[in-house]
């Protein structure tokens, strides 16, 4: 699924400390930044960092070493509070229509703006995670998609298919002007794995950009198909995909999940597994922080909701591996209050 998928890789691989001695005298020998492999193709990026906002006018003329190392051990520097004002005004709309009514089932490419929720992140202008639009102007992902990362130094785009082509779809981009990460993450276990992103601009919510709906409460959506959308990787170790994909997998119980390769203690409460016993399909290397979703039973128009995040997992499509993603609903509260500054759609 995702070789911890593709950031988690980078963190997996910790160094001895002797290493990592070593390393440091390399790096003042070298006289330059470090840099590290976010996806598993052949690009790089600075290792990130979230730095501490400053009044200093040279704040952003920050010490590459301090910045590489800090990206290295994972600190971040939490946001501080904010007072957050609901909207006056709020337009009448609906969320997790998708544009159209059928779709294709397992493995396949989207149409063009098929989901129109579907979030692309970038750092540094090079894409590296997915997200979901769940209002105007916040969008839902994964903790460890931001867990230590420069907010100035990312952009979400939005509208996006094909991510190399600039004339086949109109896409909306952003600056973040705030990131909330929730204050449970753990960055060992991935346990509440889930990030809000505050857009610097807010969105036009219109008949062609809708959010996806938040799930129903309390619901285990055990049993239902699980549908995952993203840029990642489209076999274990491949090259990530130029187009949006999805794929279909069946959601299991976390009793169920529980008796598969992964044992008794590494699936949380604030999990949810998705995949086939024997594998066949499953998200991978740059799908983290892109959408699980379900559609809402008994609706006519397939309304969607965000179910899950993608996570983290062994390999991809590995038997006796589902994929195990954030289970959002556990989340409602938190979310609810994070974004009440944002305008939110309607299911019916």
């Amino acid at each position: 699924m995702q070789c911890l998928h593709a950031l988690h890789c980078m963190r997996m691989q910790q160094l001895p400390q002797l290493s990592l001695l070593l390393i440091i005298c390399l790096f003042f020998l070298a006289d330059h930044p470090a840099a590290g492999r976010i996806l598993e193709e052949k690009q790089t990026l600075n290792v990130p960092v979230q730095t501490q906002p400053t009044a200093n006018a040279n704040a952003d003329k920050s010490n590459p070493f301090i910045e590489w190392l800090a990206g290295l051990i994972g600190t971040s520097t939490p946001a501080p509070t904010e007072n957050l004002t609901p909207p006056e005004n709020c337009p009448m709309c609906q969320c997790g229509r998708t544009n159209r009514l059928t779709r294709i089932v397992g493995g396949q490419e989207t149409q063009v703006n098929q989901y129109p929720w579907m979030a692309m992140l970038q750092y540094s202008g090079t894409f590296y995670c997915g997200g979901s639009l769940i209002s105007d102007r916040h969008v839902l992902t994964a903790a460890h998609c931001v867990h230590g990362f420069n907010r100035n130094k990312i952009s979400v785009v939005l509208m996006e298919h094909d991510r190399v082509s600039t004339t086949e779809s109109m896409t909306m981009v952003s600056k973040v002007l705030r990131v909330i990460e929730h204050s449970g993450y753990n960055s060992n276990n991935y346990n509440s794995d889930i990030a809000i992103l505050r857009l610097a601009t807010a969105m036009n919510i219109n008949d062609k950009l809708r959010p996806v709906c938040l799930p129903t409460p309390k619901k285990p959506f055990t049993g239902y198909d699980g549908i995952v959308t993203g840029w990642g990787a489209t076999s274990e170790n491949g090259a990530i995909s130029t187009n949006l994909q999805e794929v279909t997998v069946p959601i299991m119980s976390n009793a169920d999940c529980r008796k598969t390769g992964y044992g008794m203690t590494r699936i949380t409460d604030n999990m949810l597994c998705a995949g086939y016993d024997e594998g066949k399909k499953d998200s991978c290397q740059g799908d983290s922080g892109g959408p699980l979703h379900v559609i809402k039973q008994n609706s006519t128009d397939n309304v969607h909701q965000i179910a899950g995040i993608v996570s983290w997992g062994e390999g991809c499509a590995k038997p006796n591996y589902p994929g195990v993603y954030t289970r959002v609903n556990r989340f409602g509260t938190w979310i609810r209050s994070n974004t009440v500054d944002g305008c939110y759609c309607s299911e019916d």
